[in-house]
């Protein structure tokens, strides 16, 4: 069918206007202006809160004391923190194993302790290293006006600056079980040690207690300070001022050892002693098992009370340590410290820590909680104190007799080397001379060194 012209010419213009709409661009949308804001209905963006500085924290570390059984240390820590805000990881052990942590982060420079455990057997060899922060850096003037002269003295180094202030004062006593004594047939105490083996004896053969003592005699640092208390008590001599040896030649050393050996053998020792050490010995004197305590801690006699851990509740007395002579009376003072690494990164916080718990406040209810002894002199005469403890007037005789352990810079040599010859000797396995002569082989470097 044959098509009308303006019919055709007009589906070419419809053709036309849908391909030209079709290229054209698209058409951009008007934008709606923001409504206004109104001073009553202004919208506010919440504010920011101040970021808040982190809680500071340092790590302290130090053994437990032989006496805080209930925790009294722990508890002034964390008043030191309520008191400061300053957060305290404490890490609390045995001796032996706290100085096993301290003494390589020490030797190697590390700063992962902010205080930590200074013991006077180590004192000689940290004053020359440079591995403790002097105090009086931090300390105000006269801090230590008031303290015992003899324990500020000791944890000064030849710099004539302060590098620990003492936490635990540990000076030993005499302690023996005066009623059992009583019953064995004795009204005093032994002043010589041929006096103490006598009685041990006694007693022993009458069935009141099974050995005179339990010793502390474990292969641990501490056989070491035994020898060193046996050995003044016979007047013996283990270096002289120069380092040089004396323990291998002083016949009065030799003598020592020997009595340690011989009470082991002839039954005044309990042989197990071998493998006790302090709290396992004294824990054996407060069930009523020995007679004496050669070596008691200041705060025994609380214990003595305590019917938890104790059966001899009024039956111990203090008397003086025996000698081989009356005269050679002695003990030994063992005090710690707290210092400050070099290379701590909290070191004024460090020196709060140590300001709290030396203060004379912490030191007296210690002193009350578990028979501390102070390092206040005037806490020895403080009526509170002196009304809980009156036989710490039987200290006083003790105290004039007190010895330190030998300072020498290498000091932890001679006590690895000691404990391994002197319990040898202990268990039999060579004479006193042989583990005398082999201590002197092996520290044979270190002779005549101070």
């Amino acid at each position: 069918m044959k098509r009308n012209p303006l019919y055709l010419l007009m589906i070419l213009v419809l053709v036309l206007m849908v391909a030209l709409s079709a290229c054209a661009p698209a058409a951009t949308p008007t934008p709606t202006a923001p409504a206004s804001t109104s001073a009553t209905a202004e919208t506010t963006t919440p504010p920011t809160a101040s970021p808040q500085p982190a809680q500071e924290k340092i790590t302290v570390i130090f053994p437990r004391h032989e006496a805080d059984i209930v925790g009294a240390f722990e508890a002034r820590v964390r008043e030191f923190e309520k008191t400061t805000g300053i957060k305290v990881e404490l890490i609390q052990s045995d001796w032996d194993s706290v100085a096993d942590r301290v003494i390589p982060e020490m030797a190697t420079g590390g700063s992962a302790y902010d205080v930590v455990e200074f013991d006077n057997g180590w004192v000689a060899e940290w004053c020359g290293a440079g591995w403790v922060t002097p105090l009086n850096d931090f300390m105000p003037e006269g801090f230590t006006q008031g303290m015992i002269p003899g324990l500020v003295d000791l944890f000064s180094c030849p710099d004539g600056k302060l590098y620990g202030v003492v936490w635990n004062n540990d000076t030993r006593f005499f302690y023996y079980n005066a009623a059992k004594l009583e019953t064995a047939g004795y009204t005093q105490p032994p002043r010589t040690w041929q006096e103490f083996k006598e009685m041990s004896l006694a007693a022993k053969d009458k069935g009141v207690v099974q050995y005179g003592m339990a010793p502390s005699w474990n292969q641990e640092w501490a056989l070491a300070n035994e020898f060193h208390f046996w050995t003044y008590t016979f007047g013996g001599k283990i270096v002289d001022e120069q380092g040089c040896f004396e323990f291998n030649k002083d016949p009065n050393t030799l003598a020592a050892l020997q009595f340690m050996i011989d009470a082991l053998k002839e039954g005044v020792a309990n042989p197990a002693g071998l493998t006790y050490d302090q709290a396992t010995a004294q824990d054996a004197f407060l069930k009523g098992d020995t007679l004496f305590l050669p070596q008691g801690i200041a705060g025994l006699m609380a214990y003595t009370q305590d019917p938890n851990i104790s059966k001899v509740a009024g039956q111990v007395k203090v008397g003086l340590v025996p000698g081989a002579t009356p005269d050679l009376s002695a003990t030994l003072t063992l005090p710690e410290a707290y210092a400050i690494p070099a290379n701590s990164k909290h070191k004024e916080a460090a020196w709060k820590f140590i300001q709290f718990m030396t203060s004379r406040e912490t030191n007296k209810i210690l002193a009350q909680e578990i028979g501390l002894l102070p390092i206040w002199t005037d806490l020895y005469t403080d009526p509170d104190l002196l009304a809980k403890y009156p036989f710490w007037a039987d200290f006083q005789a003790q105290l004039s007799t007190a010895r330190g352990l030998s300072k020498l810079t290498w000091y932890g040599d001679f006590v690895d080397v000691t404990i391994a010859e002197v319990h040898k000797a202990l268990a039999g396995e060579q004479t006193a001379q042989q583990a005398l002569d082999n201590m002197a082989k092996g520290l044979a470097q270190f002779e005549c060194q101070p």
